[in-house]
């Protein structure tokens, strides 16, 4: 119980990759949005600057390529659909993001890479990171996990180093 309530906290740092479409232009910032449910679809998220749950997504550009840009994404808050929701409205939707995303890979010049790209079976979102304070020894835990084969790959088609 006592290690929920310290993922659950403000204690705990969760880093995502988020490969996006489109260049991101600035080295970081801070997307700052209110989720709510979709009025036509309750399995879907809409962004909003004055309807909904208060949301936060802070995001650094580690890397771009082509007509896509790898982002490392730290929630503030943690809402459904929130990386996903937030990159969209900004113009960054996930690659292989297939509910809040376009097929932005027709955009690329490359024709393989173009494919990779198209064919890539899921949203390219992955759990990096995971840092807290232990509950009971009081050490900061940081737990890495190392983007799965399928995201390496695209990663090294588009000449992208994995972090």
């Amino acid at each position: 119980a006592a290690l929920q309530r310290v993922m659950a906290s403000s204690d705990c740092d969760k880093d995502y990759l988020a490969l996006v479409y489109g260049r991101v232009n600035v080295a970081r910032g801070v997307i700052d949005l209110r989720l709510g449910r979709d009025g036509g679809d309750r399995r879907r998220v809409v962004a909003s600057t004055t309807l909904g749950a208060a949301s936060r997504t802070r995001f650094e550009r580690l890397s771009r390529a082509a007509h896509v840009s790898l982002l490392r994404c730290r929630l503030d808050t943690g809402r459904t659909h929130q990386i996903r929701v937030h990159l969209a409205a900004r113009g960054w939707p996930l690659v292989g993001d297939r509910v809040y995303g376009k097929p932005l890979w027709s955009k690329v010049a490359d024709p393989a890479l173009a494919a990779a790209l198209r064919a890539f079976p899921r949203q390219a979102l992955h759990a990096w990171r995971i840092a807290f304070t232990h509950p009971i020894t009081s050490e900061r835990v940081c737990i890495e996990a190392q983007p799965p084969e399928d995201l390496k790959d695209v990663l090294g088609r588009l000449r992208i180093p994995t972090p």
